[in-house]
């Protein structure tokens, strides 16, 4: 058995069995290895079940060559083939190799099912420019460790299983396969980083160092390990400082954290915890240093992206910035039949299901129903109380941010407030055992 494919079949039987693997395959070179490869080897794999996709960027004028040489590759293979054709819009500013990637990701996603495993035809030799791109733009531990060999997102799995060979490796078993496989031209130009690297730096390097590749990814291993660590340490600091069960952080635990620890946990909130981008350098120290440490009255904000944090009551929170949170300008209302959702001002959607003995009842003779935002002087009974209560005081009562308090969706039959959403039925309007109610809910 070839090296190669003892290598892979050796790799691919220590992950675990998936329903289907999913080839990234491009056709150059080594998406084609890859390919072969597995074909090879699959009747000795618990998995056969194989798919090739092909995502046309729309970048190249060959594309759509490129794609019928793939799909007659596959046929031949007898690998069930899909063509995804992309149509980019690459803003103003933005990087088309970071640009492009990202959609190449999300489209491969896409032709996952559950339990797949998506296969990526990266090699040491990539790994080792991965780490150095990532060193040359002042990146943390994380960054350094490079590509994963095996992760999992969502429900299915990513993996890289060509890591522990060097393209020397791959072409080696091109070469002695009489494989034919497509040179896209635009890996020679060097306006793009990783091409810069590959084409004009990492060979000077080898010429020194010959054995750069294994020692870069052997490097990016230490600092995998590294970055589990600081995930361990960034877990139990986030038991310490997470508020309940929310996704909330309390100041106070965190203010006795040291720095490193403070910047680490804040990472870890934003990233692992709640899935948002992470900030910059700058950023995350300007979290720390003008809402951690702010006056206990201030109102101190830090943006970046669509993410946005602020304080209040001693806590953290964090947030996507959505068009509610600039201010809705006018007075907004809307009439509701409760059969479909309805979407709000904010994008948010309200989602009405019917339960017995729980939420909000509906009279006899039931008026109009319609959604308002808070205006001023509103009033409810909350469920076990005699008497009405302002709004205001309700929402400062149940620890409402004030910046979340003008888009709470108030559910209004007639001209009587009937519901807060996501707080209490007011008194008259909440179902009793075995009334049938409307419990209303937001979904984002």
């Amino acid at each position: 058995m070839h090296p190669v494919l003892a290598s892979l079949l050796g790799t691919l039987r220590l992950y675990p069995s998936p329903r289907e693997y999913v080839v990234a395959y491009s056709g150059g070179c080594d998406s084609h290895v890859l390919l072969h490869a597995l074909v090879q080897i699959r009747e000795q794999l618990d998995c056969q079940s194989i798919k090739a996709v092909y995502i046309e960027h729309g970048l190249q004028e060959q594309a759509a060559d490129w794609a019928q040489h793939c799909q007659h590759v596959c046929q031949h293979y007898d690998v069930a083939f899909t063509a995804v054709k992309l149509k980019l819009q690459i803003p103003k500013g933005e990087s088309i190799e970071a640009y492009a990637r990202t959609a190449r990701y999300a489209a491969l996603e896409n032709q996952l099912g559950t339990d797949g495993m998506l296969l990526l035809a990266q090699h040491q030799d990539d790994q080792a420019e991965t780490m150095l791109l990532q060193l040359l733009r002042g990146s943390g531990v994380k960054g350094l460790a490079a590509m994963p060999e095996i992760i999992r997102i969502k429900d299915y799995w990513q993996a890289r299983p060509l890591l522990g060979l060097t393209q020397s490796d791959i072409q080696s078993y091109a070469a002695a396969s009489k494989l034919k496989w497509i040179d896209d031209p635009s890996n020679q130009d060097s306006r793009f980083d990783r091409n810069f690297l590959r084409n004009q730096v990492v060979p000077i390097l080898k010429q020194r160092w010959p054995s750069l590749s294994e020692t870069m990814s052997r490097a990016s291993q230490h600092q995998a390990d590294a970055n589990r660590l600081l995930d361990d340490l960034a877990e139990l600091d986030w038991q310490a400082c997470r508020l309940h069960e929310q996704t909330l952080l309390a100041i106070r635990p965190l203010k006795n954290l040291g720095p490193s620890r403070q910047r680490n946990l804040l990472r870890y909130w934003i990233a692992a915890q709640c899935q948002f981008p992470l900030p910059d350098s700058v950023q995350c120290q300007r979290i720390i240093d003008e809402i951690l440490f702010a006056a206990e009255d201030a109102e101190p904000v830090v943006s970046w992206a669509d993410v946005i944090v602020r304080r209040y009551r001693e806590t953290l929170y964090l947030e996507r910035m959505q068009c509610g949170q600039r201010g809705v300008s006018t007075p907004w209302q809307q009439s509701w039949d409760l059969r479909s959702p309805l979407t709000l001002p904010t994008g948010q959607q309200l989602i009405a299901q019917q339960k017995k003995g729980q939420g909000m009842v509906l009279p006899d003779v039931s008026p109009s129903l319609t959604v308002r935002f808070r205006l001023g002087g509103e009033k409810c009974r909350l469920p076990g109380r005699q008497h009405r209560h302002e709004l205001k005081k309700l929402l400062q009562g149940w620890g409402v941010p004030p910046w979340q308090r003008d888009t709470i969706p108030l559910i209004y039959i007639g001209d009587e407030l009937a519901q807060v959403v996501g707080y209490s039925v007011c008194e008259p309007f909440l179902a009793q055992n075995g009334q049938m109610g409307f419990d209303i809910s937001l979904a984002q």
